[in-house]
């Protein structure tokens, strides 16, 4: 990487790295109405969503809630901010003013237990890493967060990484590509 990317990333950016969000939790434990909403909206008829016997015989304490659902839930914790990747009051991180433009960059989803009717999950987002690539319209300064889900009892259930990349607004592309 060039010096110039490299600077784009301040020692007060770097700084920010490791950080962590407050602990926000879903306004109420996840109902059999939840689940049954959703399969109905994704077409999903699963019987380990809806059926407590047969998802007991499969060797769970009862009917389980979609995977997909649980990352779709985080929206009710109001916790905008830090599904955005935008500055927030918890990271201290601010972007170079011309870094405006703002991209999901990816998602990936790690599970490491079943959720299910009836559990109440808390989220807390960490800013993992910052680096800078040169895109074809000039650099691009990505941001990995990592939210973990716990359930009632702390058990981490899952962690979503989600980068988002940062480029200058179009504003400020064109009048830097200017002689």
């Amino acid at each position: 990487m060039s010096a110039e990317l490299d600077a784009l990333i301040t020692p007060e950016m770097r700084a920010c790295i490791g950080r962590t969000s407050p602990v926000v939790s879903l306004p109420e434990e996840i109902s059999a109405s939840d689940v049954r909403r959703y399969v109905q909206a994704v077409g999903d008829d699963n019987p380990l969503w809806s059926n407590d016997e047969l998802a007991r015989r499969a060797g769970y304490r009862g009917r389980r809630v979609p995977p997909l659902l649980v990352v779709e839930l985080h929206w009710r914790t109001g916790d905008r901010e830090a599904e955005n990747l935008v500055e927030s009051e918890w990271s201290g991180l601010v972007y170079p003013e011309e870094f405006t433009s703002f991209r999901n960059a990816g998602r990936e989803l790690e599970w490491f237990a079943p959720v299910y009717v009836g559990d109440l999950l808390t989220f807390q987002s960490r800013l993992a890493d910052l680096f800078v690539r040169q895109g074809r319209d000039g650099p691009m300064i990505f941001t990995k967060l990592e939210c973990d889900i716990r359930n009632q009892e702390g058990v981490l259930v899952a962690r979503m990484t989600t980068t988002g990349a940062r480029m200058r607004a179009a504003r400020y592309a064109e009048a830097a590509a200017e002689p």
